[in-house]
């Protein structure tokens, strides 16, 4: 009778999240197809105006103005602080809504280099969040009607409602997937993605017909590249801290007028000496990588680092999901002159490891992989992936982030088979004698490498 009882219940749960979790994919899928396509318009009527980038001055200080002197208790238009919302178990409002909906496309048809992902995705947490309150849910199930709306989000606007399901789990807290919410995500994430579909929005998808033999000598190209793709992803968070940081410190000496005008005159300079391809959205730098077209610049994944920490710590509004698709697919076909490898295949594996490292989302970049290019390219996406995500160590993009893992390591304070505390923080330095155990994967992994194949002269075709 219990075993019953207990199997009734869990019915009645699936085809209760079956219920909310297609709303919400309905919901936030159409949000999202008037949203692209209201993005998609923007940027085609500022591509008519040479020159459009003269005007990011004057917008980034507006964007900055509405966003944090117009209700400015409404702060929740920016994906780390729809992460905290959801960590902490708050609700978001409807003012940030509309805040991350207009600002963020204000930010991009003006030339400010943002993502298209973090309104998608937070309007989605927050549509999510207001849904729930009408029903009366209680916290933990608004908080799961949230993971929902950013799953749902993020994989209508990509069209990967697999990964982009788990992308909303992946993303709250590495070091533990909320299982319990699985299911619901994937229904929200695959409405989502049916909806947009249905309404006409256009995805990326390149599928790879380089499918190059496995030896060796390329898996260790496969590692070095991984190693190299966490790099730039530890370049991109590092040079984000810093941009921050000294424009804060320019808010404070002078005004917000000043800050932000300094920082479009900065994208000004940058778009006229390089390329205005280093400001908007950039979809034209992610497609022609993935092409196989020749750079424009080897430097092209360095440009959109720094525009993208400048629009941001300018007062610009959007996602960052999207600049790091075009640093990733850049640094790729760059590495690629250097391994000798097919240029499209790496610059596929660049955006998505790129993603892993910055984001600490291995899973979910390694399943994107598959959906956008194709089943071939999996066994490398989730090698370089997984070593991506390994150099980056504590460092992620999203500050709020919560980290946490089992160190391994028998503390002092444990004895004989007591099990060590694990550390539950934001932060591996949370807990002063916590080892970093992706470092030490990382060294034992690069020492593993170096027994096996200490003198590789092989000269196998790749």
């Amino acid at each position: 009778m219990k075993l019953l009882d207990e199997s009734t219940y869990n019915v009645l749960t699936i085809v209760k999240w079956f219920f909310f979790a297609t709303i919400i994919g309905i919901v936030v899928g159409m949000l999202d197809a008037i949203f692209l396509q209201t993005l998609d318009n923007a940027i085609k009527w500022r591509n008519k105006i040479p020159y459009f980038y003269v005007c990011l001055p004057l917008a980034l200080y507006v964007v900055a103005v509405l966003s944090r002197k117009v209700a400015p208790d409404h702060k929740d238009y920016s994906t780390d602080a729809v992460l905290k919302k959801i960590n902490d178990y708050k609700p978001i409002s409807f003012i940030s809504i509309l805040k991350g909906f207009f600002l963020s496309i204000a930010t991009m048809a003006t030339g400010g280099s943002a993502g298209k992902e973090a309104p998608c995705a937070d309007v989605g947490a927050g549509i999510s969040s207001i849904l729930s309150r009408i029903v009366h849910m209680s916290v933990q199930d608004q908080r799961k009607m949230m993971i929902c709306g950013v799953s749902a989000g993020f994989a209508g606007v990509f069209g990967v409602p697999i990964s982009g399901a788990l992308f909303g789990l992946e993303v709250l807290w590495v070091g533990h997937i909320f299982y319990e919410v699985m299911f619901p995500a994937l229904v929200a994430g695959i409405t989502a993605f049916q909806v947009t579909s249905l309404l006409g929005v256009n995805y990326i998808y390149h599928p790879i017909h380089f499918v190059p033999v496995f030896s060796e000598q390329f898996f260790l190209k496969m590692i070095i590249a991984g190693m190299c793709f966490g790099l730039v992803s530890l370049l991109f968070i590092e040079i984000s801290k810093a941009a921050r940081v000294l424009f804060r410190y320019l808010a404070q000496k002078s005004n917000l007028f000043v800050t932000c005008v300094f920082g479009g005159v900065l994208l000004m300079g940058i778009a006229y000496v390089t390329s205005p391809l280093y400001l908007g959205l950039g979809a034209a730098g992610i497609d022609g990588p993935l092409s196989g077209a020749p750079l424009q610049s080897p430097f092209g994944f360095f440009y959109k680092i720094i525009t993208t920490a400048i629009t941001f710590a300018a007062g610009g509004i959007g996602g960052v999901v999207t600049p790091i698709f075009f640093i990733g697919a850049q640094a790729g076909a760059t590495l690629s002159e250097f391994l000798k490898v097919d240029s499209a295949t790496l610059a596929a594996l660049g955006l998505v490891s790129v993603l892993a490292g910055a984001a600490n989302t291995p899973l979910s970049a390694s399943i994107m992989a598959i959906e956008l290019f194709g089943p071939a390219i999996a066994p490398y996406a989730a090698v370089s992936c997984v070593i991506s995500f390994l150099i980056t160590g504590e460092q992620s993009m999203y500050p709020s982030q919560r980290i946490s893992w089992d160190s391994g390591k028998i503390l002092p304070h444990t004895h004989g088979n007591q099990t060590p505390a694990v550390n539950l923080g934001r932060r591996a330095t949370d807990h002063p004698q916590t080892v970093h155990t992706r470092k030490m994967l990382a060294k034992k992994m690069w020492r593993e490498v170096a027994r096996r194949f200490p003198h590789n002269n092989s000269h196998k075709k790749n």
